[in-house]
């Protein structure tokens, strides 16, 4: 609430640290394969090939 207010309350996207194109055909989602990430972190992760790790996106904005 502190950037956005109550506009932007509640507002997050999950990530697929697991790519789902990578996973088998009867392989589920975990939900420890899913971050919790803005809109603006979610498409810096998926900017290039290979994706971003989480640390990665994490070390670059410090």
């Amino acid at each position: 609430m502190e950037r956005y207010g109550e506009i932007g309350d509640g507002y997050i996207e999950g990530h697929h640290t697991k790519p789902i194109s990578e996973m088998s055909e009867n392989e589920q989602t975990k939900v420890e394969d899913i971050a919790l990430v803005c809109a603006n972190c979610h498409r810096m992760l998926h900017r290039k090939r290979p994706w971003l790790s989480i640390t990665e996106l994490k070390n670059l904005i410090k």
